[in-house]
């Protein structure tokens, strides 16, 4: 466990220094290894709480070693990069595929479907309000996570990520009620309601 716990420290802090800089060519964020080592304990400890399987522990240590990272470049620069939801994609299949509980065909059934309803639905809402409301970016870590959670599964994670969304936008406009809000990061919320409804669910596996 302190291995995987001290590793996936250092893959972060790799993570945040390099990728905005190669792919957005924005400055490198620099998070202190102390916060990284609270975020990821508690992590790491429900992992090797709730599974004995040694892929899947692997597998769900990857699971955070992406989210945490797209949680903290969305927040410090408003991108999500596709070298990070992509495998986050992959992986959540082939963590289907280990799980006693899993379904593949769920999955990638989840997959489609979540992708192509919220691009149908922001593109509906684009039309009639004349602007951008969600990036592209954000469809694909819709997708990514929604592999890891299966079909079913999506409508209480939509649910949950739309509520957080809401108040996180109902929080800043309130903070800064005096200025334009031109960009609101989605992702967190994504991600926040996608590792609440995986916890549950290795909870009850």
């Amino acid at each position: 466990m302190l291995f995987i716990l001290v590793l996936s420290v250092k893959i972060t802090r790799w993570i945040l220094k390099n990728i905005p800089v190669k792919y957005f060519n924005e400055n490198e964020i620099n998070i202190s290894s102390k916060c990284l080592y609270l975020v990821y304990l508690h992590l790491v400890v429900s992992v090797f709480l709730f599974n004995h399987e040694v892929i899947l522990i692997i597998l769900l240590s990857v699971f955070y070693n992406l989210i945490v990272s797209l949680f903290i470049i969305d927040i410090k620069i408003g991108y999500l990069p596709d070298v990070l939801t992509y495998p986050l994609l992959w992986i959540g299949l082939l963590y289907q595929t280990c799980a006693s509980q899993g379904n593949v065909v769920s999955a990638i059934y989840a997959v489609v479907v979540s992708y192509l309803s919220i691009m149908l639905i922001t593109t509906m809402v684009e039309k009639i309000r004349q602007s951008p409301q969600m990036g592209r970016g954000d469809f694909k870590l819709i997708a990514a996570c929604a592999a890891w959670l299966g079909l079913m599964d999506l409508p209480k994670f939509f649910a949950l990520a739309a509520g957080l969304g809401c108040a996180y936008y109902g929080g800043v406009y309130l903070f800064y009620r005096h200025k334009t809000i031109t960009h609101i990061p989605f992702g967190p919320a994504i991600i926040i309601s996608a590792n609440y409804w995986l916890f549950f669910l290795l909870i009850n596996s």
